[in-house]
């Protein structure tokens, strides 16, 4: 029994991989505090130490060139061009798109399990389809390297939706399409007023979290909206 009892203690206190999302209320050195639904207390005390840190805010539209890797979201019509709502652009990273963004594209944005086990990020379901979200039919994404620009048009070669299937999207831009840039930043960066995404692992349901991947935007009209749910925002 003794052994029995030892066993399930040390399966509960094995690390969980999750994400956590919310405002951060607190910051102290690559330490820092977020609310959040995600965790039983309410709270996340986060530790970002070795965790890599990106910070996403308004990009202008100098930005769009080729090269550069997009994010694009909106709505797609019947010959397959992409009207862009909403485009993320970040730097290649050794000569290549990926890292944050195709995870986010082909494991969605609440990516796995939070560490409390259930529950999702604010916003929406997870950009595999799950969580009971359903997209518009006419839902368009595109993700990958701006091959050409001419004018408002972009020809996005990447990823297809959910998986890593080539393919080639014409995205069009307009003066309603939001654009952001994603930034490396260090995690004595983050800032109060600022809402995290957080992925890490955790032994105590989430109350405590060790990030091996912290998101940032800013807060919008004082408050967090998922602008973590890539495909889906």
């Amino acid at each position: 029994m003794l052994a029995v009892a030892l066993a399930a203690l040390a399966t509960a206190a094995s690390p969980v991989q999750g994400s956590v999302f919310g405002p951060v209320v607190a910051v102290k050195g690559s330490t820092f505090t977020i609310t959040t639904s995600l965790s039983p207390t309410g709270r996340s005390l986060i530790s970002a130490g070795s965790a890599r840190v990106s910070e996403q805010a308004t990009a202008p539209r100098s930005a769009l060139k080729v090269g550069a890797c997009v994010m694009a979201t909106g709505s797609k019509n019947s010959k397959g061009v992409l009207a862009a709502t909403r485009i993320s652009v970040s730097a290649p990273v050794n000569g290549k798109c990926g890292g944050g963004f195709q995870r986010r594209a082909g494991g969605g944005n609440g990516g796995g399990t939070p560490p409390q086990g259930g529950g999702r990020p604010p916003g929406g379901g997870g950009s595999g389809g799950g969580g009971g979200f359903q997209r518009p039919a006419n839902f368009g994404f595109a993700f990958g390297s701006v091959a050409k620009l001419t004018g408002a048009t972009l020809t996005v070669n990447g990823a297809a939706f959910g998986s890593s299937k080539a393919t080639t999207t014409t995205v069009t831009v307009s003066p309603k399409t939001t654009l952001s840039e994603t930034k490396t930043v260090k995690a004595q960066d983050v800032a109060l007023k600022m809402c995290a995404f957080v992925r890490g692992t955790s032994s105590d349901k989430g109350k405590t979290v060790k990030a091996s991947d912290v998101s940032l935007t800013p807060e919008r009209n004082g408050s967090c909206t998922n602008d973590f749910r890539g495909v889906g925002r």
